[in-house]
């Protein structure tokens, strides 16, 4: 072996050995079947292989398309400071136009409205957006283009930090976003991240006198219902007619929704699709209706699933409101429902429900840091997924006032509206850390731990348009593309020897080479193939052959000269040189390009375009020089097959 020789093949050697190691996750993961990827899955092995191999983009992988809009009425009712009936009923009037005709511009709109209903806006925002209707127009459009890029960068970091590969998330006219999420099937999991505004606040738990207090202030408001009244009275004279002897199973009684509040109580989307009768506790329904439909677990209160939406319905009626305006308080419940043993041995669904301060202490702007984990020993949560929260320093001061100030008194932890926690304040806490239990599983807690991470967004989102891309659209066009890449490549590999003899068969080696490293360096970034990618894999295809046709014409015209191969070799390299880079410089500049203003499958294709362009001169000019070299010098050729 030469000496000079030496440090090309170690070259060679190292990279074909680092392309075979990044390639060896991908050629293990398609050799996977369902059993074993579900058994990784469960032992949580698959995400770490997952994050090693070759990603596919939404064409090839399926996923879920998804369009989001900005709820630019409910931003604007936020950032007013007073709000009356005349307001919100204008508010409305746009909410309703623009849901019939998307396409309006909102504060083209909400200008319109506010002329024709006469609405001073002065009076409903703060001195500081101005003096002048006009001004504080400007001042809220500004805050609400501040408000809708903010919720980009947002859920950029959530779907980020999600794992999605090659995201696209880009903005659509005034107040619409657009979301393609590869390898996503579970459209409820994507739906909570993009739509979770991830406010996290603290509330305390009022005493279990109080909430009696107001148990029974909202049992007298029930009582005086006429609706109520009427009812009641029907299901105490069902009761008196109960055989004298009969054992009674339970002291429950159903009432159809329709009997309780009206037809239109159904016609709600909180009804649910089944939930067309209550249960109550027909032994005190009479005086207590409100409380009849509740259950008591130890010091909390629970409400049966199939009552929640009644019981919402009473919380909600503007007499009830008083009393919790009174009372400084308000009522919220639990994310989802739990199955508890009744008194007659049955499993019944509960939701808890707690009666808060109405203002929150600590709100989840000071979280600097979330995390999922596994409760350990010391938690009340062993074994189960959780979430530890570390708060700024601002955080941890107030965090140690409240805890310190309420020793003994309960604090929930509400996400979002819906308490995850209410655990007892047992000491002080002065490093500002606290944790999150109550999830179904760790894909939740992770889930709300990147929303945390995240941020809250400035402005809620709804979903209009949902789409979910079948993972037999991206087979399809895998299997597609794998057969045209594998056809072209074909007929490269045998056109090329047949013209160019044995130095054809160095280019076929160098174009295995040229592939190999491109799927080695997708692999090692991350980076996701797209349709895009495998048009530009094909693209790099035939920029590497031609490189390689440059140079052995150069070679085949210096050998015409009558000089020796080695000669010939170096001189044709020379020669083909410049031609080589400048072609592939120009078409570098133009995948920069490409990758800089490009979205989703654009990128993609600028990605692969760029790195085979690399590795496709690496392989023309570094490596098959190598070989050539290592057959004139230990052969001693005289003549070139070419």
């Amino acid at each position: 072996m030469s000496k000079n020789l030496t440090p090309r093949y170690i070259i060679i050697s190292l990279v074909l050995a680092w392309a075979l190691l990044t390639l060896w996750p991908s050629i293990k993961y398609q050799q996977l079947s369902p059993e074993d990827i579900q058994y990784m899955r469960e032992t949580g092995t698959l995400e770490d292989l997952e994050n090693k191999i070759i990603k596919q983009g939404l064409d090839l992988k399926g996923g879920i398309y998804i369009v989001l809009e900005v709820d630019l009425p409910t931003l604007v009712t936020t950032l007013a400071i007073n709000k009356d009936a005349k307001f919100e009923r204008t508010v409305n009037e746009v909410r309703n136009i623009l849901a019939e005709n998307p396409q309006q511009e909102f504060f083209t709109v909400f200008t319109e409205k506010i002329s024709e209903n006469g609405l001073r806006l002065p009076r409903y925002y703060d001195v500081d957006y101005g003096a002048k209707a006009e001004d504080i127009l400007n001042s809220i459009r500004e805050q609400a283009d501040d408000a809708i890029n903010r919720v980009l960068e947002i859920l950029q970091n959530r779907v980020d930090q999600f794992g999605v590969s090659e995201p696209t998330i880009q903005k659509q006219g005034n107040r619409r976003i657009i979301v393609e999420l590869a390898g996503i099937q579970d459209s409820e999991r994507a739906r909570a991240l993009l739509q979770s505004t991830a406010q996290l606040e603290f509330f305390m738990v009022k005493s279990p006198e109080v909430t009696n207090d107001i148990l029974s202030q909202i049992d007298k408001v029930v009582r005086g219902d006429e609706e109520l009244e009427a009812l009641a009275a029907a299901v105490d004279g069902e009761q008196a007619q109960t055989e004298e002897g009969e054992l009674a199973v339970s002291n429950d009684q159903t009432i159809s929704i329709s009997e309780l509040f009206g037809d239109d109580g159904l016609s709600s989307e909180d009804a649910g699709s089944g939930d067309t009768a209550v249960v109550v506790d027909q032994n005190i329904f009479q005086e207590r209706p409100f409380s009849s439909m509740l259950r008591a677990l130890g010091n909390n209160i629970a409400v049966p699933e199939k009552n929640l939406y009644a019981i919402k319905k009473i919380i909600n009626k503007p007499e009830v409101q008083d009393k919790l305006s009174l009372g400084n308080g308000r009522f919220l419940f639990a994310p989802e429902a739990e199955n508890y043993t009744t008194n007659t041995g049955l499993e019944e669904p509960l939701v808890s429900m707690y009666y808060l301060e109405h203002d929150a202490d600590l709100t989840g702007g000071v979280i600097e840091e979330a995390n999922a984990t596994i409760g350990g020993q010391g938690t009340s949560a062993v074994g189960q997924p959780i979430v530890l929260l570390d708060m700024n320093s601002d955080g941890a001061r107030t965090w140690s006032r409240i805890t310190g100030a309420n020793i003994g008194r309960r604090i929930a932890i509400v996400l979002d509206k819906k308490v995850h926690m209410a655990p007892s304040i047992r000491t002080k806490i002065t490093d500002g850390g606290t944790l999150i239990e109550g999830f179904a599983n760790m894909d939740e807690a992770k889930d709300i731990a990147i929303v945390l991470r995240a941020g809250a967004l400035p402005a809620p989102v709804k979903i209009i348009e949902e789409r979910i891309v079948g993972p037999s659209l991206g087979a399809d066009s895998v299997k597609k593309g794998t057969y045209s890449v594998l056809l072209g490549l074909t007929l490269i590999l045998v056109f090329i020897p047949f013209y160019y003899k044995l130095s054809g068969i160095i280019a076929d080696f160098a174009l295995i080479w040229n592939i190999l490293l491109v799927l080695a360096v997708l692999a090692s970034l991350g980076a996701t193939l797209t349709l895009p990618g495998i048009a530009a894999l094909i693209l790099t295809v035939g920029m590497s052959v031609d490189a390689n046709v440059i140079i052995f014409e150069r070679i085949r015209e210096e050998s015409r000269k009558g000089k020796t191969p080695r000669t010939a070799i170096d001189s044709g390299y020379a020669r083909a040189l410049t031609t080589i880079i400048d072609a592939n410089v120009t078409t570098l500049v133009a995948a920069l390009v490409l990758y800089q203003f490009g979205t989703g499958p654009i990128r993609g294709f600028a990605t692969v375009l760029f790195w085979g362009i690399i590795i496709s001169m690496f392989t023309a000019i570094f490596v098959t020089r190598t070989i050539f070299n290592s057959f004139t010098e230990r052969k001693g050729l005289e003549k070139l097959s070419i």
